[in-house]
């Protein structure tokens, strides 16, 4: 009988986690413009994400992903704003704090508040921001804007203060 009862809990356990969905992505998109200046507008469309349906959320990208208009900006960009070099990658990993309100099984748009920790250049820093996520065909889209300051992660300069100390950031994710 303890056997039986070990057994069914395992079983219980185990079809809990194989219900935990986890979507996925390597092609989300992050865009950045910068707040007093249009001309500096950079995307990344190779962003790999990971969302889980208990509200966990990461996202990765390599800086050197960022493509911009103009080929001298890029350069710029990658050897002395952000030195790709020595800081090659930006993270994000937090939760999405009210995940309850999302149906997964139900198409619709679902605001979203999300919660995390963000490392670029280097530098963590806590933050929190409102989004979207769309069910569409049982796969989510997640989408967001904010604001971020770039010498919060050790980005300024003199360069900094003649071009742009604040950019809009703009994310979408679809995912699998």
């Amino acid at each position: 009988m303890k056997n039986l009862v070990v057994a069914l809990s395992l079983l219980m356990i185990s079809g809990t986690v194989a219900a935990q969905k986890n979507y996925s992505t390597s092609t989300a998109v992050v865009r950045f413009i910068a707040v007093d200046d249009n001309d500096i507008d950079a995307t990344n469309k190779k962003a790999v994400s990971r969302l889980q349906a208990n509200g966990d959320l990461s996202f990765i990208m390599l800086m050197k992903d960022f493509t911009f208009d103009m080929d001298k900006m890029q350069e710029h960009f990658n050897e002395e704003y952000v030195e790709s070099d020595k800081f090659p990658r930006a993270f994000f990993n937090g939760k999405i704090i009210n995940i309850s309100s999302v149906n997964f099984k139900k198409d619709g748009v679902y605001p979203i508040t999300v919660k995390g920790n963000m490392q670029v250049h280097g530098v963590n820093k806590a933050m929190q921001t409102n989004g979207t996520i769309e069910i569409k065909g049982g796969n989510p889209i997640a989408t967001a804007k904010f604001t971020v300051t770039l010498k919060d992660f050790g980005i300024g300069g003199l360069l900094i203060k003649m071009v742009a100390d604040k950019i809009n950031v703009e994310v979408t994710a679809a995912y699998q």
